[in-house]
């Protein structure tokens, strides 16, 4: 017998969701055949099987989650038998079943000592009797998000009910798997980390957005105001408080998906030409959607650009994902009256015509840990000067 453990996929993941088996216990397989489909918070992964073998065991279904070393399929070495064996169990008392949540519980030892105590793991200080702790358990109730209505804030009977009865009319909990477990535990980090300040103004693209690329030419600006103001082009350090300001931009583009929020990079993006850039975004986006990325496409970034505005709204607080230390986001376009930027009117008033112009809302979020409100109000200037030219 040998365990398959599952392995570092690669990626720097410490688990993966199982997809889909392609074998089953008693199955004969050979070295390379396709064993199971692992998805992670980056893409999903088919694994070979390692060896010739027969399976002996699968350890875990499909939506189970499996963390990197733990087991994953037993295996007999190949001209071994398989026997499927039965394990008999003693026979037990008969214990009659029940519908209501209130009762007496017993178990084959008898009645369980109605004892008020404390133990460790979720229910960490939480004090029940043995029973309730059992109605608990019965329910796939935690305790520690029930509220104590008995003495000495002990948990009672009536209060696990409640909180069943409170479950079954909001539903079934549904545990965030793959992408967006991922992105759960990156928020989570991020709000922990994270020191963030976000500057909103509206930059003026009356002169080019009705036949311009609106994201390429936020990148170029991008890319100017980093050139111009490069410590938001960077990655913080919580551990050693310090700060690696970094010259090529490579710039993490926020991707919206039915699973989840994917942000593919784009590697040294201040070298491409605006149809470079297109068809970079393009491919990216496809890859994406078919979840065919690789990983490397999906780390690295040093500064982000979140196009929330696509779908709705115009400003935001976009979120800094550690190491990096600045997102713009850009909302959705409107139109506002305003004077005209040159030429004036026909009488020589330096107030100019009255005209419609065309604002694309910013939210720039930094770290202020790691950036001064200057520093950020340099680099949108930066940004709003070049979205306002001609081309």
């Amino acid at each position: 017998m040998h365990i398959f453990k599952l392995p570092d996929l690669g990626e720097g993941l410490p688990e993966a969701e199982i997809v889909e088996w392609f074998i089953k216990p008693g199955d004969v397989v050979t070295a390379d055949q396709l064993m199971v489909s692992m998805e992670t918070a980056k893409a999903i992964v088919e694994i070979p099987c390692p060896e010739n073998a027969t399976v002996v065991k699968l350890y875990g279904e499909s939506g189970d989650i499996i963390h990197t070393g733990d087991p994953l399929v037993e295996f007999l070495e190949e001209g071994a038998v398989f026997a499927s064996k039965v394990e008999e169990k003693p026979k037990s008392a008969p214990v009659k079943a029940s519908t209501s949540v209130v009762g007496e519980l017993h178990t084959t030892e008898g009645k369980l000592k109605e004892t008020a105590q404390s133990v460790s793991g979720n229910s960490i200080g939480v004090k029940a009797t043995p029973a309730v702790r059992a109605l608990a358990h019965r329910y796939h109730i935690d305790l520690a998000i029930v509220t104590p209505s008995g003495p000495h804030s002990t948990v009672t009977a009536s209060d696990v009910e409640r909180v069943v009865k409170i479950f079954a009319d909001v539903g079934e909990l549904v545990p965030l798997k793959g992408v967006r477990r991922s992105m759960a535990k990156a928020m989570t980090q991020a709000h922990a980390e994270v020191v963030p300040v976000t500057l909103h103004d509206d930059a003026d693209i009356t002169t080019w957005f009705a036949q311009g690329d609106i994201t390429v030419r936020i990148i170029r600006a991008m890319a100017l105001a980093c050139e111009t103001e490069p410590t938001l082009n960077a990655w913080y350090d919580s551990h050693a408080i310090g700060r690696r300001i970094i010259k090529p931009m490579h710039l993490g583009l926020a991707v919206d998906t039915q699973d989840g929020l994917f942000v593919p990079v784009i590697r040294d993006a201040q070298n491409y030409s605006p149809h470079e850039m297109r068809d970079k975004i393009n491919t990216l986006k496809e890859l994406v959607s078919q979840r065919k990325i690789v990983a490397d496409d999906l780390r690295g970034n040093t500064i982000t650009l979140s196009n929330f505005g696509s779908m709705v709204g115009k400003y935001a607080n976009p979120i800094v994902m550690p190491p990096t230390v600045a997102i713009l986001g850009t909302g959705r376009l409107f139109q506002q009256l305003g004077y005209a930027k040159s030429g004036g009117n026909k009488s020589g008033d330096n107030s100019g015509d009255i005209v419609e112009h065309t604002l694309l809302p910013l939210s720039l979020t930094f770290d202020h840990r790691s950036i001064t409100g200057g520093e950020a109000a340099r680099f949108l200037a930066v940004l709003m000067v070049d979205l306002a030219l001609d081309s």
